[in-house]
């Protein structure tokens, strides 16, 4: 394979770490400086609330925005603008007031609501043959990076004198890296770099309206359901496990250690779950036992105290990282083209990221009623019961299986711009990338 094949692969693989690596970093600093924002800003519980459950409502609505602009541009340079705007979003933290730490937390919440969309879709576009392992890649970059963001923010502030609005803000330079990366493969095909190396179409994805997508309505909403449900607890643990150890005497850096052992932890099955997705029929069984795992590690929290916050941390997040994974694969096992899969991945995530909403701001409620954190922590284990049940459906594929039952080669065929592998205009590929025989 020519040079600048390997060097053009190469350099994708690059964009999509800074691009996975810079979406969740904006929830994971602010969720360990909680208490140091509060006293800050003299906030009240809703006001709190409004800090870490706003960003999750924006992830929601901003998500249904992003197939529009797919038919309108190219998906590198929406993904390039997204990144500019949580960048932009990020660094406005840094600036002293809560109405602008507001804003600027909002605004980067609609630049991750679109690149949340739009991740599986780069996926399916530039590795069409390596679905399984890129999406791993993929989310084990998006959850490991958020505990990144809470274990290393509270000895940053200290770092830049004690300013945890700068500690805030400093995380604005990864996501202004991404959107330089998505900048590049944008302008690079140009000159010719991506239509020689990589399987990107050179214009707008022509999205059709997710209920037009080939699911019937009881797939579409299993997938939606795991989606929006694997969220919820993610969210949840995000807003509020630091602060639940906190409360136990656990010091802010030890608690965003914590943290970042449940974001590590959850870089095994993030890993590993879609490279097993892609190549198994059905994704039932995948789907309750990582459900399984992140209940065992709930009913830790509840149970264990301070002494088994390591191993319930490394539960949960094993569970996290192989539930987000397997969402995020469903949608492209179960779907049979680009544009279908923004269209799925648009209401999955439109509808799950507003559901997801429910889980920070349930557990507050619920703190505040009992004020303690049992009943918050049943709460949280009860709703896997519906997350399992979701992963039974959407982990069947019946008539909706659409993966290619042939082996895929291990080095990609190369499109000429305009047609499809098999040298017909707008050839369809499948899940794993291959394409059917002409």
């Amino acid at each position: 394979m020519p040079d600048v094949v390997w060097r053009a692969g190469a350099f994708a693989v690059a964009a999509i770490v800074t691009f996975g690596v810079s979406l969740r970093l904006m929830f994971g600093s602010a969720s360990s400086l909680i208490d140091e924002i509060r006293d800050g800003y003299h906030l009240d519980s809703v006001e709190v609330a409004l800090l870490t459950t706003g960003p999750v409502v924006c992830l929601g609505l901003g998500a249904s925005v992003a197939p529009r602009l797919a038919r309108r541009f190219s998906v590198l340079s929406v993904a390039t603008v997204a990144m500019a705007v949580l960048a932009v979003g990020t660094a406005l933290r840094a600036i002293p007031g809560w109405p602008v730490l507001l804003l600027g937390t909002m605004l980067g919440g609609l630049g991750i609501a679109v690149a949340n969309v739009l991740g599986p879709v780069l996926i399916r576009l530039l590795f069409p043959h390596r679905i399984g392992a890129m999406t791993g890649l993929l989310t084990a970059l998006i959850c490991v990076s958020a505990g990144i963001a809470s274990g290393i923010t509270p000895p940053l502030t200290r770092i830049v004198g004690d300013s945890w609005r700068v500690g805030l803000g400093a995380w604005a330079i990864p996501a202004l890296v991404a959107a330089a990366a998505m900048a590049v493969l944008t302008v690079g095909r140009a000159r010719g770099l991506r239509r020689e190396a990589l399987a990107a179409p050179e214009g707008p994805v022509p999205v059709p309206p997710a209920l037009s997508v080939g699911l019937d309505a009881r797939m579409r909403w299993a997938i939606t359901g795991f989606m929006g449900i694997q969220s919820l607890l993610a969210y949840a643990t995000v807003a509020w496990l630091p602060t639940i150890y906190r409360d136990r005497g656990v010091s802010a850096d030890k608690a965003g250690l914590i943290f970042a052992v449940l974001s590590v932890a959850s870089i095994v099955t993030a890993l590993g779950v879609p490279v097993l997705a892609t190549r198994m029929r059905s994704q039932r069984g995948l789907a309750v036992a990582v459900v399984v795992l992140a209940t065992a590690g709930i009913l830790g929290v509840l149970s264990t105290g301070t002494w088994g916050a390591w191993p319930c941390a490394v539960l949960i997040g094993l569970g996290q990282g192989g539930a987000l994974s397997l969402a995020l694969v469903l949608m492209n096992l179960r779907t049979a083209s680009a544009a279908e899969a923004t269209a799925l991945s648009a209401f999955a995530q439109t509808v799950g990221y507003l559901l997801a909403a429910t889980g920070p701001i349930m557990m507050g409620v619920l703190h505040s009623i009992t004020d303690g954190w049992s009943v918050p922590l049943i709460a949280l284990a009860a709703t896997m019961v519906p997350l399992a049940l979701c992963g039974v459906v959407a982990g069947h594929p019946g008539s909706h299986d659409r993966s290619a039952p042939t082996l895929v080669p291990p080095v990609p065929a190369i499109p000429q711009a305009g047609t499809g592998a098999a040298g017909t205009p707008d050839a369809p590929i499948h899940s794993n990338g291959a394409r059917p025989n002409p």
